[in-house]
């Protein structure tokens, strides 16, 4: 991954922040969308930086 991919997922998992407590809440609202793509950004930047 190279530096500016890393710092696009980093603005993102930043944007998804502000974002979740607007979003809907229950199983299927936004909320949950966008709190699992967090999960999923951060685990890619998390795998990038062990290695």
């Amino acid at each position: 991954m190279t530096p500016i991919e890393r710092q696009i997922l980093l603005n993102q998992i930043a944007i998804l922040e502000a974002l979740i407590p607007l979003g809907s809440n229950g199983p299927h609202g936004t909320q949950e969308i966008l709190r699992k793509r967090y999960r999923e950004t951060a685990e890619l930047v998390r795998q990038e930086g062990s290695r």
